[in-house]
């Protein structure tokens, strides 16, 4: 293999690990966002320690199905939307890797 070739696919590489790395970091920090956000709700909620990836927001979505006329509160629906967002545009992101 020439150097170029080598050289480019090490770039490639680097910039694979690093948008990973972008990525994780950024849905950490949605998580975190939304455990803070979402602790109130959490406590109406009755879903005790749950953070977010140990069932929190099953916990939170199955409670608002089960019960109408709760609303998460203006704080929790923002983390959420913008976790959302956030792993919406990772999808695209990877999805334009692929095609590269």
């Amino acid at each position: 293999m020439s150097i170029l070739k080598t050289a480019a696919l090490c770039l490639g590489l680097l910039f694979s690990v690093s948008v990973v790395a972008h990525a994780e970091g950024k849905m950490k920090k949605d998580a975190e966002a939304i455990n803070a956000a979402c602790a109130d709700d959490a406590k109406t909620a009755s879903c005790g320690a749950e953070k977010v990836g140990t069932g929190l927001l099953k916990c939170l979505h199955a409670y608002k199905k089960a019960n109408k006329d709760f609303k998460f509160t203006d704080g929790c629906k923002t983390a959420m939307k913008t976790m959302h967002a956030d792993h919406k545009e990772m999808k695209e992101e990877k999805k334009e890797e692929k095609k590269e």
